[in-house]
Formats: structure tokens, C-alpha cells, sequence
């Protein structure tokens, strides 16, 4: 994975900043789509989400665990 901390801080934060944007995006969509629209919506959201969380942020703050942000500590150990 990343070794440079510059660029993991970076990339870190974009990502971080992604998920939170995104965020906002669906609760604008729970509030103008119908039902069926939002749960299509939510399901994409969630699956690029994940990946981000999982291929991308996950092993970055395994090599750099200073720049995991205090909220997200310890999200691989929940079930």
C-alpha cells in the first residue's frame, strides 16, 4: 500500500472527505425519492462505501495508524 506518509495523508483525507459528502447526499435523497429510489440509492452508496472503507482506508491506517481519524478506531473488530 501507500508507504509515503504525504500521500497517505492525502489520500486519507479525500476519503474521509468523500465519505462524509456522500453522506449528505443520501440524506437529501431519503427526503426527495421515493422509497424504492432511496433503497436503490442507499445499496450503491453502501457498496462504494464499503470498498473505500475495506481495499483502501482500512490497509492505509494499518501502515499509518496515526492519521486514523478517532471515530473509525476499532471499526474492523465489530461485528
Amino acid at each position: 500500500m501507500v508507504v509515503s506518509k504525504e500521500l497517505a495523508s492525502a489520500i486519507s483525507k479525500s476519503g474521509e472527505a468523500y465519505i462524509k459528502d456522500i453522506g449528505h447526499v443520501l440524506d437529501i435523497a431519503k427526503e426527495l425519492s421515493p422509497p424504492a429510489e432511496f433503497e436503490q440509492l442507499k445499496k450503491a452508496i453502501a457498496s462504494v462505501l464499503g470498498t473505500i472503507q475495506i481495499d483502501l482506508l482500512g490497509p492505509l491506517y494499518r501502515i499509518h495508524p496515526d492519521l486514523e481519524p478517532e471515530y473509525m478506531k476499532g471499526w474492523e473488530n465489530e461485528s
